[in-house]
């Protein structure tokens, strides 16, 4: 099978149907008809939305202008255009500035360029950006809009492995969203919760708010979301050793997000399946789920995926007897992930690299391995982890 591409030939066309009138959208493909020889391929996407902007802000009074730019930032996000989308959130601001009856587009905006700049692992920008649109909404007390920052504040400390932090966060949005008028932020809240109480080893309870937030996903027909949650289920059983279990959600994951165009939920679900197939030693299948994640992975520029990748190469390698090439993948995830700041996986991959070490003969450079991996799931409550780095330490 073809690693798809995300499909970003309609960009143009969804943006000029959902904010112009026929006349409009002739009007604008003339201006354009008569520069397209004049455009480079790869900066296509950008020079139109340039043109389009200047077009859209000649056309509309502030008002509708604005509410142009909320809907093209949240299409360009929507194609993957995440650094459109921070000029576009960051027009957004310059028009804003200093004008008090904007005072929620401004938060708004400050909260997408948070998720944004979050998306591409710049996360102290995430986290100065979310801190600002937080302070927008204390103004409005607007209590939905804080709770999307609490959100991801928790979804942030998710990512670099502070779980403690996280689910205080998340606990926070939940309460702050406690009428649960939006059931799509409530879902996203339970599947969060679902995954640190999986990494934390509350299988039951992990699988409780999977399920819970699959209905609320299910009843908005978000299947982009549903695929996720069913890779999560998949690693939840996966961890529970239910092998087949997991490997029904890995393929519902798989051809919802195909279905779905969720290139991100599809390339992490591809490595999840070569890592099963590496614990059941079917080293073919684990390879060949590996290099598929790998190609879309790259592609869509998902570091974090990218460094479990080569986990997963690693442990397939050290189950092979090849030392050398197997420590070269883990530590190539270990730098990846030292440099994403993500604990969890700088912590799971130190766990792999003290084994490679312990198996090949030498504890000495095993030892501080197994002990950073021990103190960081240790830190987070993670007993299950905690119990195996122990049992493997010791044998």
């Amino acid at each position: 099978m073809d690693i798809p591409e995300p499909n970003k030939d309609n960009f143009l066309e969804e943006i000029l149907k959902s904010n112009f009138n026929k006349l409009e959208i002739l009007e604008f493909r003339n201006n354009l008809i008569r520069i397209e020889d004049h455009i480079p391929e790869d900066s296509r996407i950008s020079i139109e939305t340039d043109l389009l902007i200047t077009f859209a802000e000649a056309k509309f009074d502030l008002n509708k202008f604005l509410e142009f730019l909320l809907s093209l930032g949240q299409i360009a996000v929507s194609a993957g255009e995440f650094s459109l989308a921070i000029d576009i959130n960051e027009k957004l601001l310059a028009e804003t500035k200093n004008k008090k009856q904007y005072l929620g587009i401004s938060a708004g905006a400050y909260l997408s360029l948070g998720e944004l700049y979050s998306r591409k692992s710049q996360w102290q920008l995430g986290f100065n950006n979310i801190k600002k649109a937080n302070k927008h909404f204390a103004k409005q007390n607007d209590f939905y809009g804080l709770a999307q920052c609490e959100n991801r504040i928790g979804i942030i400390y998710s990512e670099i492995g502070d779980y403690k932090k996280a689910k205080k966060h998340f606990e926070m949005s939940l309460s702050l969203n406690e009428n649960k008028t939006d059931i799509s932020l409530t879902g996203t809240i339970e599947i969060n919760l679902g995954k640190i109480n999986n990494i934390q080893g509350n299988y039951e309870l992990a699988l409780t708010y999977y399920q819970r937030a699959l209905l609320n996903f299910q009843r908005l027909s978000n299947f982009k979301r549903v695929a996720e949650i069913k890779h999560d289920l998949g690693m939840t059983y996966l961890n529970l050793n239910k092998f087949e279990t997991a490997i029904n959600n890995f393929d519902e994951s798989i051809n919802t997000s195909l279905q779905s165009g969720s290139y991100k939920t599809l390339g992490i679900t591809y490595v999840s399946k070569a890592y099963l197939y590496a614990l059941k030693e079917d080293f073919s299948l684990a390879e060949a789920f590996g290099d598929k994640a790998m190609e879309i992975c790259y592609k869509i520029n998902d570091k974090l995926s990218i460094a479990e990748i080569y986990k997963v190469k690693g442990i397939i390698q050290r189950s092979k007897q090849n030392f050398a090439t197997s420590e070269n993948y883990l530590l190539t995830s270990l730098r990846i992930n030292t440099e994403l700041r993500n604990k969890l996986n700088f912590a799971g991959t130190s766990f792999e690299l003290g084994l490679l070490y312990k198996n090949h003969g030498n504890k000495k450079a095993s030892k501080p391995y197994f002990d950073n991996a021990a103190k960081y799931f240790k830190s987070i409550d993670a007993q299950p982890d905690l119990k195996v780095i122990v049992e493997k330490q010791e044998a």
